[in-house]
């Protein structure tokens, strides 16, 4: 049995991280803010604009058989490559949703007119455990931070007294939610401000955000201080 005692934990080391936004607000700019040689696993292929960025290093999954290819792709980084990084940036796990499904359904037996089958009930629990077991076995690397990605989605919420309300989410498969979010030290969600066109992240929860910090008492923060950990 390996004790850790809690005065040696550093908050800003070995973090993990889930960032949500609409598409096109900056998710993946975040990426350079990192400190230390960022490895970018690139799954909706926005990474052009990191375009230059001497840290950062950027591998781009097989989308069209994301099944396979996540698992040799995450095996060959950690066995081979770990080591050249402080941080991981999973972008994004939306589109890496999506692609499953994509897959599964090309899969199927129950074809369309469009010669496209439909997910079927065993794909969405398979889905279910691969997604949090994948989650689980990146954020068990040591020595990297892990930051993870996703588009925007909400959920309508009832409250004990009937009230009903809706709050921004990552959009991620709802009956696994809860568990991802779970995994996370931090949810933050990027916006921009209409009036400065500031970008910034909240990170503490509200009604119509759902949002978490346990690394420091940070409740927002300007887009580029994100990863300055430590602040009031």
């Amino acid at each position: 049995m390996q004790i850790t005692k809690a005065s040696d934990v550093k908050r800003a080391q070995d973090f993990s991280m889930l960032i949500f936004a609409q598409a096109g607000t900056g998710k993946t700019t975040t990426a350079k803010y990192l400190p230390g040689k960022t490895l970018v696993i690139d799954i909706d292929r926005t990474t052009n604009v990191l375009a230059g960025e001497e840290n950062i290093d950027i591998v781009y999954l097989d989308t069209t058989q994301p099944f396979n290819a996540v698992r040799v792709l995450l095996k060959e980084i950690h066995d081979n490559h770990l080591e050249k990084y402080d941080n991981i940036f999973f972008d994004n796990i939306s589109e890496f949703e999506n692609a499953w499904f994509g897959e599964k359904a090309k899969e199927s037996k129950t074809k369309t007119g469009l010669e496209m089958g439909i997910p079927q009930m065993q794909d969405y629990n398979a889905y279910g455990y691969f997604m949090t077991d994948m989650i689980r076995y990146i954020n068990s690397w040591e020595g990297v931070n892990k930051v993870f990605t996703a588009w925007e989605d909400t959920r309508q919420i009832q409250t004990s007294g009937g009230q009903m309300y809706n709050q921004f989410v990552p959009d991620i498969r709802e009956k696994i939610l809860n568990n991802v979010l779970g995994l996370m030290n931090v949810v933050g969600r990027l916006i921009i401000n209409e009036e400065t066109g500031d970008r910034g992240f909240i990170l503490a929860p509200s009604s119509s955000v759902f949002a978490k910090n346990q690394l420091d008492k940070r409740k927002s923060c300007l887009h580029a201080e994100l990863f300055d950990i430590g602040g009031e």
